[in-house]
């Protein structure tokens, strides 16, 4: 009995060895990453799914800001009377575009004859003054005169000629011919001339109204002088440079894009905001159908590069790691497509960077979401 367990026992050892022997090897190294991905041409055509190839693509990095459009110091002008008066008449209605020069309105004023009328006494005045302080040099010289009166002469012919010279000098700034003035032939009203061409934006004048020195009555803008402000955080400070492109929108046309050119940045950083204020120069064709005061919202490019590049929507992304379908082959009937592993930069525009230098000829551009279980 023995003797015919460890026959058994012999038997079963040989059998186990003989089978090991005769069992084919299993690869524990295969990729699925290698397996085809089979697609009929009818499936291929209903769910729009196309092939392309890795193109050349620009891409752009971009500091993205907000602001607003002002005008520049010289672009923006606020009138207000010199002398307090009556609104005769007005040449303008708000929104008109005006010329340099242009009369924008007429202003009757008391203290503006009363100045008329102390310019043309002190202009007779000064001319006999002066007359006395030549006689006063002329009899000095000769010895006849005294230094007293010669000193006294010369005292009153300054002092006369200065407050001439004044009165004359705002007379001239109200465009008054005071030639005129001196004869005695007095302005009854004067005109508010319009110191740069733009548009009237605002205007509180009104027939017949009291104005004085304090109140702005109208303002201009001129719109090929308007520039962006911008607010820049801190921590991008370091990227911006002057003659930088800038893309901008604003709120009155959002569907148009507009450029302009970095030509200043700030020095001082908002405590509150942690920002910085820079000024760019608008192109010349959008200055005009802008407003002053807008708000917008602006990309400074700050680099620009042009690397190979596959539409982002061709990328399969999953965990860490990105894949696209390439298109390893195909019949009559079937396309087969691998999936396989790429490394991604820069993102710009609906289009991805290849980092890896493999040559992407054949690649899934459209419909991979339809692939997205494989």
């Amino acid at each position: 009995m023995k003797n015919l367990s460890i026959l058994i026992l012999v038997i079963l050892t040989i059998s186990f060895v003989a089978c090991k022997q005769t069992t084919a090897p299993q690869n524990t190294n295969s990729n699925k990453n290698e397996e085809l991905i089979q697609i009929s041409h009818e499936q291929f055509k209903s769910e729009k799914m196309e092939i392309g190839i890795a193109e050349m693509h620009n891409f752009e990095d971009i500091v993205s800001c907000n602001g607003f459009i002002m005008a520049t110091p010289n672009g923006i002008a606020r009138l207000s009377t010199p002398f307090p008066g009556i609104v005769k008449s007005i040449h303008f209605t708000p929104g008109d575009f005006v010329k340099k020069s242009q009369i924008l309105c007429k202003i009757t004023s008391n203290e503006l004859i009363t100045l008329q009328q102390e310019f043309a006494e002190t202009a007779a005045l000064q001319e006999s003054i002066a007359a006395n302080y030549k006689r006063s040099k002329t009899l000095y010289k000769e010895n006849i005169g005294s230094e007293k009166e010669l000193l006294i002469a010369e005292s009153t012919y300054k002092a006369n000629k200065a407050k001439y010279e004044s009165l004359a000098l705002k007379l001239q700034l109200l465009h008054f011919n005071i030639d005129k003035i001196k004869e005695g032939y007095f302005y009854s009203s004067f005109s508010m001339l319009a110191p740069i061409n733009g548009y009237i934006t605002s205007s509180n004048l009104v027939l017949g109204e009291f104005t004085d020195q304090q109140k702005s009555f109208v303002e201009l803008i001129n719109p090929n002088e308007l520039q962006m402000h911008i607010a820049v955080f801190e921590k991008d400070i370091y990227q911006l440079k002057i003659g930088q492109k800038v893309l901008f929108k604003s709120l009155s046309k959002p569907d148009e894009i507009f450029t302009a050119q970095i030509n200043s940045i700030g020095k001082g950083i908002d405590p509150e905001t942690k920002s910085i204020i820079c000024r760019a120069k608008i192109e010349e064709k959008a200055q005009k159908t802008l407003y002053n005061g807008s708000f917008i919202e602006a990309e400074i490019i700050t680099h620009q590069k042009d690397a190979k590049a596959i539409p982002t929507e061709s990328i399969l992304k999953s965990g860490p790691d990105h894949y696209v379908f390439v298109l390893a082959k195909s019949d009559e009937k079937n396309y087969y497509l691998r999936k396989e592993k790429i490394r991604i930069g820069s993102e710009s525009k609906g289009f991805s960077e290849l980092l890896d230098s493999q040559k992407l000829d054949k690649v899934l551009i459209h419909g991979v979401y339809k692939l997205s279980t494989y």
